[in-house]
């Protein structure tokens, strides 16, 4: 059996794989990367951007709608299957772009499945490879329904690559990919279901403004299926049925399971190399080094308290390679970080979350945004802020429900690391009228 040997040795191409692996070997390192699947792991392939792809024209039509009252006539339809031609015309050259990347970056790259047979060696295929340090960045998958039926409910991926919405879908969850898909699904006429455990959604973010976007989706026709705790699925001619402990049932064309992620760690056999897992995931220290001293995880696959995004996980992919290069020393940090969930309006939140502030003894403003210039001149229905202060005014957080809350908590974030305060808000120049001399104007004036 053919034998390789590297400096470095890391599983997974998505960004914590690939930002470990080129800052490792633009110092010198020899490195290889393995992949199984498609290379540049979920965000490009069937996460982030392929949503952000879909999601420019559903949001271009849905301002059109606000704006009639102001004198736009003419209606707008959505085409899915057109829709979907957009989105692979991006999805479809990530895999060989990134190829070419690590071509030209002289990075040696391997696909198939890789198993550990000690904490220096994997087996790949016919050959096996050791290295002195190795890099677990193997990312996420779906988590499933323990119920009988599961295997018919559909995940993400399934959703993004649909090449015809059904006419009325199911999705199972109330989290980040629930509420995007409801939306996308919704907005070219698709009747959606959600079923809900609670009644809650998103509940790590703003209870105030997630019961808002709640009932805002319920305005669109989005029916929540509140206390539906899911004993079965199954197949009803062409459609399936969600069965319910208390009798209810729901049917519809598709199901989609979103009830969050799990590690892919299962086929690592990361026993044989002495690395131990928190549930799916690969547990770390401060260093991102595992229970297996030359062992490191990045990314989604680790257990470390922070929000699971693309950023999060290049950081930690740089990390880990200025830790192996002797740069770094320090326990990684990170900064406050902002997350987004792309709804209709869309959340974002960073920083302290308001539902636990009062608590804490920070002081929560609340700020209708309706009348900002940035949101009035669109006539956006719904658009609310509320921003965290310490005892010295200094903003630590802050959650945002409106269309343009994406970019509003980029604002917000640079704020929380730079330890602003009203003073400090009122003294930055934006171009006007924006929505950043929005926050200038608006903002550091109530905060006086």
């Amino acid at each position: 059996m053919m034998n390789e040997h590297f400096d470095v040795g890391i599983i997974g191409s998505g960004p914590a794989g690939l930002s470990a692996a080129f800052a490792l070997k633009a110092a010198g390192k020899s490195v290889v990367i393995i992949e199984e699947y498609l290379w540049g792991g979920t965000c490009p392939n069937y996460g982030c951007d392929p949503k952000k792809m879909l999601l420019g024209a559903v949001e271009a039509k849905q301002q059109a709608e606000q704006l009639v009252p102001a004198g736009l006539t003419g209606s707008l339809d959505l085409d899915w299957s057109v829709l979907m031609r957009h989105k692979m015309a991006f999805t479809e050259p990530v895999a060989a772009r990134k190829i070419v990347g690590l071509d030209e970056a002289g990075i040696i790259h391997r696909y198939g499945h890789a198993s550990f047979i000690d904490n220096q060696t994997v087996k790949l295929s016919e050959q096996t490879i050791t290295a002195n340090n190795w890099v677990i960045a193997t990312g996420t998958q779906p988590a499933r329904l323990d119920v009988p039926g599961d295997q018919y409910l559909l995940d993400n991926e399934d959703f993004l690559n649909l090449t015809t919405m059904p006419a009325e879908i199911v999705l199972v969850g109330g989290g980040f990919i629930a509420i995007e898909f409801a939306n996308l699904a919704a907005a070219v006429g698709t009747k959606v279901h959600i079923i809900l455990k609670g009644t809650a959604i998103l509940t790590e973010f703003d209870q105030t403004l997630t019961q808002k976007l709640k009932q805002a989706m319920q305005a669109k026709g989005i029916t929540f299926h509140d206390n539906f705790m899911t004993q079965a699925v199954q197949k009803q001619g062409q459609r399936i049925e969600l069965l319910a402990n208390d009798g209810r049932i729901v049917s519809a064309d598709s199901g989609f399971v979103a009830i969050g992620r799990r590690g892919n760690t299962d086929a690592l056999n990361l026993a044989a190399a002495n690395v131990e897992l928190t549930d799916s995931l690969v547990k770390v220290d401060g260093y991102l080094k595992t229970t297996a001293d030359n062992i490191y995880a990045a990314g989604d696959v680790t257990n470390l308290a922070v929000p699971k995004l693309t950023p999060t996980a290049s950081t930690q992919g740089r990390y880990v390679a200025q830790h192996i290069l002797g740069l770094n020393t320090e326990q990684i940090h990170f900064p406050a970080t902002p997350v987004v969930v792309f709804g209709a309006p869309k959340l974002a939140q960073v920083g302290v979350n308001p539902d636990i502030a009062i608590e804490q003894g920070y002081q929560v403003t609340e700020f209708d945004m309706t009348r900002w210039m940035g949101y009035y001149r669109n006539l956006e229905p719904l658009a609310q802020a509320h921003i965290v202060l310490n005892e010295s005014g200094v903003i630590v957080g802050a959650s945002v429900l409106a269309s343009h809350a994406d970019e509003l908590i980029n604002y917000l974030t640079v704020a929380i690391n730079r330890r602003q305060n009203q003073k400090d808000l009122r003294s930055e120049m934006y171009a006007y009228p924006s929505l950043g001399s929005d926050i200038t104007t608006f903002l550091g004036a109530a905060m006086d």
